[in-house]
Formats: C-alpha cells, sequence, structure tokens
C-alpha cells in the first residue's frame, strides 16, 4: 500500500479505494469502525488504527484480494485515528514497530482516553496541524479550501507520525504543552472529587464543591471506562452539570454492544420544566442532537461545540445535585436494555 497516494474526500470517488477510518458509499475496501461500515469481519477492533494493523498482518495474496483494483488510500475527516490508520497502510513495517504507540494515540484521538502523556501530545499535534489559526503549516493553507487544508495537514501528519510516536514532540510544543499541563490538572482535581460508578448504567458520576472544578474530557473519560459521565460541581450559587456521551456507544466496538443511548432532548426539556427555564432564555438546559458521535447535556449558555474538551458555556442551576442526577438515571433507565429483556 506504500505507493499509493492519500487524500481526503469530500464526496465519493468513482475508481475503488481503501476507505480508512470514515465511511461513505465508495467502492473498493473499507477499513473502518465507523456505523455501517463494511469492514472485513476478520480485520474487526475497535479502533481503525487496530483494523489497519490487522490488516497489514493478513498474508500477501489476502491483501491483494481485499484492494483489487484499489488506486488510492482515502479518509473523509481530519483525525488521530484515521492519520494512524493511515500511516499503518502506507508504511506497514514501521508501524508494526510502533503497534502500542500507535492504538494508545488512536485511543486518545477517538475514546478520548489518556493512555500516556505521549498520546496525549501526539493527538493534540495531529489536531493542531489542521488549525487554520495555531497550525505550523499555516502559511502552507494560504489558497486552499478546507478539504485540501485537511488534506495537507493528514499528510503532513503521517509523514511526521515516526518520529512523533518515538517521543519527539518539542518541535511542536506550543500544540501540546498548555493543553497536556491543563489535563493533568483537571485529573488531579478528578482525584480529589467523590466518584461513583454506575457499572450496571455505564455511568460514571463526578461531584465536587471546588469552586474551579470543570475537568476536560480526556480528564474524566481517560479515567473511567464507562460510555456516560455526568460531572456535578455544587456552590453557593447553585450547581453546574456536564453530561456527556462517549464515542463508545457510536462506533462500532467488538465485544462491546451499545446500549440505546437516552433522549438528550426530552432529558433537557424535563429539567427545563423543573428549573422553570425555557430554551430561549439565556440559561437553559442544552443538548446536542444524541446520534451525533459524542453528544452533551448542559446548563448554560446555548454556544457550546461538538467534541469540546472543555465546555465554557456551563451557568449555575438552581437544581440540586441530586435532582439531577436522578434525572439522568432515569433517562438511562428508560431506555437501557438489560439482558433478561434482550
Amino acid at each position: 500500500m506504500a505507493s499509493l497516494p492519500i487524500h481526503l474526500v469530500d464526496a465519493p470517488l468513482t475508481e475503488p479505494v481503501i476507505s480508512v477510518d470514515g465511511f461513505w458509499p465508495q467502492p473498493g475496501l473499507n477499513l473502518s469502525h465507523w456505523p455501517g461500515n463494511t469492514t472485513p469481519r476478520e480485520l474487526k477492533h475497535a479502533l481503525s488504527t487496530g483494523i489497519a494493523l490487522a490488516f497489514v498482518k493478513l498474508p500477501t495474496a489476502r491483501q491483494a484480494e481485499l484492494t483489487r483494483g484499489c488506486v488510492a488510500l482515502a479518509n473523509n475527516h481530519h483525525d488521530t485515528d484515521g492519520c494512524c490508520a493511515l500511516f499503518v497502510l502506507a508504511h506497514p513495517d514501521a508501524a508494526l514497530h510502533r503497534e502500542r504507540a500507535l492504538l494508545d494515540a488512536a485511543a486518545a484521538g477517538d475514546f478520548f482516553r489518556f493512555p500516556s502523556e505521549r498520546a496525549f501530545a501526539i493527538d493534540c499535534v495531529v489536531n493542531g496541524l489542521a488549525d487554520p489559526e495555531r497550525s505550523p503549516l499555516r502559511a502552507r493553507f494560504a489558497g486552499l479550501d478546507d478539504r485540501a487544508r485537511r488534506e495537507l495537514a493528514t499528510r503532513e501528519a503521517v509523514r511526521l507520525l515516526p518520529e512523533l510516536l518515538d517521543g519527539a514532540l518539542e518541535p511542536f510544543a506550543e500544540l501540546w504543552k498548555a493543553p497536556l499541563e491543563r489535563c493533568l490538572a483537571d485529573r488531579a482535581a478528578l482525584s480529589t472529587a467523590a466518584r461513583d460508578e454506575l457499572v450496571h448504567l455505564d455511568l460514571g458520576v463526578w461531584t465536587s464543591t471546588t469552586p474551579d472544578f470543570a475537568p476536560g474530557r480526556h480528564a474524566f473519560l481517560g479515567a473511567t471506562d464507562a460510555d456516560r459521565v455526568l460531572l456535578l460541581r455544587t456552590t453557593a450559587a447553585g450547581t453546574t452539570a456536564r453530561f456527556v456521551v462517549n464515542t463508545t456507544s457510536w462506533f462500532e466496538i467488538p465485544g462491546r454492544p451499545a446500549q440505546p443511548r437516552p433522549d438528550l432532548e426530552a432529558l433537557a426539556a424535563r429539567l427545563n420544566a423543573l428549573e422553570g427555564t425555557r430554551d430561549s432564555d439565556e440559561h437553559a438546559w442544552r443538548a446536542q442532537p444524541v446520534d451525533s458521535p459524542s453528544p452533551e447535556l448542559w446548563f448554560g449558555r446555548r454556544e457550546h461545540s461538538f467534541f469540546a474538551e472543555h465546555c465554557a458555556a456551563l451557568a449555575e442551576s438552581r437544581l440540586d445535585a441530586p435532582t439531577i442526577s436522578a434525572e439522568v438515571v432515569e433517562a438511562l433507565r428508560a431506555v437501557w436494555v438489560f439482558p433478561e429483556d434482550a
């Protein structure tokens, strides 16, 4: 696969390609954990990087059979798991010597886990390469549209991955050092909070009275195997709440059957009724679409980006922490499929 060019696409290509990580109607071989993927059963893995690693371990004849007619490697988005998977296919020998580091970096990216400081830093660098304002490639972005910018960042990430995986991160310190310091502080803050793991509902709950308690995704999702996390901070002014449903219930993960997700819009409406607020208010209960990869529910302002590490939109709710927690648990129970009901 080393001779195949790498493309980032925003529409299907007419010729067969090896489509990596994303999934879209495309002739060729699909190596992806996205919903609807057509990855061969023998290659299934929780991460697209793991799928790519399984592919390059196949006998040469089987690889040729699966990729007959494919003219390129392609993805439809720029992220760490996708770039790692492309690197595996483009440089299989180099990748197999770095298998653990690749899987750790991919998990930091797609699952918001914290396998190691290096894995977190690599995820920051890969994402930062595509940032129009922060990327060291930004001078080369001039005149490029969004797709071409992300394609350039993807190709550069694949080129740089060997040195990043081997620990040569200092040249990119502006992209990872401050986020890593914040993440380590967030992890320390979590360790002082009250923690409750409701394993039967795949839910982790942290409650704190520390005034600045607002940990980021990699801190709290990296500290639990749960797919759903509720963060509560109680102060004299009220309660801040952030409920996150992780990507682990959106991707296809072998051995981890996905439970139905709670109806976040209905939960927000229920909480607004209890709060006495409306969606049009400056501060209200908000929810992102539950069919998105990792949606959130929170109380506060409307503006909050998908996948944001921290939530800057939070405000204090008049509801107390036990009430909010009970409503979240009830919403989970309402859709949960217990083994005896399956």
